[in-house]
């Protein structure tokens, strides 16, 4: 059976920008595995895809993704995304600014089933960090 990779990463990222589990499992598959800045250790399926949105919103309540870039090959996915929003919660120590933040990030996904089954993402902290006032000024 061949899957719209296109389409899934559509409805993936309405998951993202609502946090709607339903989506959710439509899309992650349950032995999915998500290599994250966040975690030493892969975070698992579901519940580990909800574990990423928790950090992002706690630091940032109204993020909004926008895909902007989809690069597909067999049941592989090249990603990059914006993400939109405001420093509205503690992030890494650093306390709620009310800053805008314009943030970059690139993931690589595979599919089985037609779900994700893996992602390695990296946001760019770097500047996620400049914006909200945590770095020197020399690296701003």
């Amino acid at each position: 059976m061949t899957h719209d990779l296109r389409a899934t990463m559509q409805r993936f990222l309405e998951f993202i920008n609502s946090g709607d589990e339903a989506i959710g499992r439509e899309v992650i598959h349950p032995d999915a595995a998500f290599m994250t800045p966040f975690s030493p250790e892969p975070l698992r399926g579901l519940d580990g895809y909800l574990q990423i949105l928790g950090v992002m919103r706690g630091a940032i309540p109204d993020v909004q993704w926008t895909l902007e870039q989809l690069v597909v090959e067999g049941d592989h996915v090249a990603a990059r995304f914006e993400l939109r929003g405001t420093h509205g919660g503690e992030f890494v120590g650093v306390p709620a600014t009310g800053k805008s933040v314009v943030v970059g990030a690139s993931a690589f996904y595979r599919f089985a089933d037609g779900r994700i089954i893996d992602e390695t993402g990296q946001p760019d902290l770097l500047a996620l960090l400049g914006q909200i006032g945590a770095l020197p000024p020399a690296l701003r």
